[in-house]
């Protein structure tokens, strides 16, 4: 017969297996989702949301036609991986919220017909987004945070034709839920469509730190920058640089190592800087400014007043415009007959001015000596 130290033992032996049991066993994803609604429901809207079923399946994007049903709020999600997902609504769920936000209280009965609006996504997307977001912190398996993981709205389709194109994975975790509203005035439906994610890789100690971040002097050390340094243009011929083989050389044309170009991969110019070398390696200096020109000092032209012609009140001749040219006023050169020689030809003498001036007698000698003439000739 056993003691009551022995039962009380038994007892907590047992308690103690059952704690370890339910601890080893992590919260399945189904009721990440279910408490995310709720609590998102509640904070936010202050309506009552309970999800009452709630089902998983992993269909493929060939599967998905026979999946998802139609006439439904169809919104889509984009994740930073820029994986996408959606969410269908239907309208009991959409007028439920809407009447919620809008009179405070959602209102029995049968929800007559309507297309949905830009309005309706725009009320219901964040409920989706935040229930997403809340799901995945309650979330415990890697995987099931995997899948929930970022997701942000990013749009609203149309039709279900067109959300069946936009779908690229292989493999979706398809998610129905029934939800409950207002404790129980009404019953809607919500399909969460997400791509199937692979569990992620368990990062290291060293990796961990690494993700954390790193500090400026470690991250300029494993970047990689492709930078273009222009040093000089020249321009050739089409057949000098044609004719060009290795090892030819270009002539640089001056010293513009300090206005040295960076270019970007697009061909747009970033900045102008001085090349040149640290550590055995090429280097630019961007901080370095160029002295700016000297700007000569002009002195100002004093006033002269306009003094006005002696002629009177006679005009002037018109200026004519320095820059416009007038050919009428060029002098017509006639051609005449080429010189024999480069020198200039000697003035004729005045012979007739010089007769009149002497006497009768002088001008007889000197007609007689001009033409070599002697006294006996004469």
């Amino acid at each position: 017969m056993q003691t009551e130290a022995e039962t009380q033992s038994a007892l907590a032996r047992k308690l103690a297996l059952a704690q370890d049991d339910s601890g080893s066993k992590p919260r399945s994803i189904l009721r990440a989702l279910r408490l995310g609604l709720a609590r998102v429901a509640d904070d936010t809207l202050d309506l009552a949301m309970s999800v009452i079923g709630a089902t998983q399946m992993r269909r493929t994007q060939d599967e998905l036609p026979g999946t998802l049903a139609e006439d439904r709020l169809y919104l889509v999600f984009a994740a930073p991986d820029d994986q996408l997902g959606a969410a269908c609504v239907d309208l009991s769920c959409v007028s439920s919220v809407i009447q919620q936000q809008t009179m405070g209280q959602v209102l029995p009965g049968v929800v007559a017909e309507r297309p949905y609006t830009g309005t309706d996504a725009a009320m219901i997307a964040p409920v989706i987004e935040a229930s997403l977001s809340r799901a995945q912190d309650l979330a415990e398996a890697p995987a099931d945070r995997a899948c929930l993981a970022g997701y942000e709205f990013c749009s609203r389709i149309e039709d279900l034709r067109s959300l069946l194109l936009m779908f690229e994975a292989d493999v979706y975790r398809v998610f129905d839920l029934t939800v409950e509203i207002a404790s129980g005035t009404r019953q809607g439906a919500i399909t969460l469509v997400l791509p199937d994610r692979p569990e992620p890789e368990e990062e290291t100690a060293d990796d961990a730190a690494l993700s954390l971040g790193r500090r400026l002097d470690q991250a300029a050390g494993v970047m990689r920058a492709d930078l273009t340094a222009v040093i000089s243009r020249v321009q050739l011929p089409l057949a000098v640089f044609a004719a060009m083989k290795p090892g030819d050389l270009l002539p640089l044309i001056g010293d513009q190592l300090d206005r040295t170009e960076l270019i970007a991969i697009d061909g747009q110019k970033l900045s102008t800087c001085r090349l040149g070398q640290c550590r055995g390696m090429r280097a630019v200096r961007l901080n370095e400014r160029l002295p700016e020109p000297q700007v000569p000092q002009t002195v100002e032209a004093e006033f002269t007043e306009h003094q006005a012609s002696p002629a009177g009140d006679k005009p002037g001749p018109a200026l004519s415009d320095p820059h416009v040219i007038d050919h009428s006023d060029i002098p017509q050169v006639q051609p005449g007959p080429e010189p024999a020689t480069d020198r200039p030809s000697p003035p004729e003498p005045d012979i007739e001015g010089a007769l009149a001036a002497w006497s009768p007698d002088q001008a007889a000698a000197e007609i007689t000596e001009l033409a070599g003439l002697s006294g006996s000739e004469e």
